[in-house]
């Protein structure tokens, strides 16, 4: 029962990068069904050089500043994450490394600015980083035509979907952690012996995890409190290992099982 368990739940929220030529996916050694679900996880392609800017996994598209309400382009997700930078309240902020400055997570456009001075061809967009110092996600709105941040706006608790670095980072502390050791067996046998000791083996996908949402073991309590990451891991021209019990804590940088 648990094996057909955890096989529907594979089914559902493996990334749509799961082809139908998948021929299995492992679960500590157990083959277990993969198809194309059309659900795709967050945090862009690991060790691939495709990875996106957003944690949506779409790219920005090509071109410089624009007017109106049409996507952001990637110059301009550039220049909102350099106004959004220029500010000293981010000085004490840390990445997931541990490095100075906040983790990027995402660039969207923000609602048109409630103010009769303004027009519609004013273009503003919400930048999203994650404070690892303080453990709190802030928002700089910017304005881009003006090239001034509007406001910043911090919180703790909302964990939006990691981005390829953090879900990167996650996978390097799983697959040097002792409860990785079903990852390291399962990447050896599907790939005639190889060592696993790097995430720029594996295809990546990272989904939050919150406790708010989810009930966990105690030692995972304080995600959602602390920024925690699920994987989906695949070996690259392989199967799917699922490794979707286990939970990243990337605040203390700890991990923890799912029972």
């Amino acid at each position: 029962m648990a094996v057909a368990a955890t096989a529907v739940m594979v089914g559902i929220t493996l990334p749509r990068a799961a082809s139908a030529g998948d021929d299995h996916s492992t679960t500590a050694g157990s083959a277990v069904p993969s198809g194309a679900p059309s659900q795709q996880g967050a945090g862009g392609d690991s060790g691939t050089g495709t990875g996106s800017d957003a944690v949506t996994g779409i790219q920005a598209p090509q071109g410089g500043q624009q007017t109106g309400p049409g996507p952001l382009t990637r110059a301009e997700v550039d220049r909102a994450k350099s106004i959004a930078l220029q500010r000293d309240g981010l000085r004490s902020a840390r990445d997931v490394d541990g490095g100075r400055g906040p983790e990027y997570l995402d660039t969207d456009l923000a609602a048109p600015a409630d103010d009769p001075a303004r027009t519609d061809e004013d273009r503003r967009a919400e930048v999203l980083f994650y404070d690892y110092g303080h453990d709190r996600l802030v928002k700089k709105t910017v304005d881009l035509t003006r090239g001034t941040v509007e406001r910043t706006d911090t919180a703790s608790g909302l964990q939006p979907p990691p981005s390829a670095d953090e879900t990167a980072e996650a996978a390097g502390l799983l697959i040097k952690d002792p409860l990785g050791q079903g990852l390291r067996d399962d990447f050896s046998a599907a790939t005639e012996g190889a060592a696993l000791t790097s995430p720029d083996q594996l295809r990546l996908r990272g989904i939050s995890f919150n406790t708010a949402e989810q009930s966990a073991p105690a030692g995972l309590r304080k995600c959602g409190e602390h920024r925690c990451v699920r994987l989906f891991t695949q070996v690259k021209d392989g199967p799917w290992i699922d490794t979707t019990r286990f939970v990243v804590d990337l605040s203390d940088r700890t991990v923890g099982r799912i029972h």
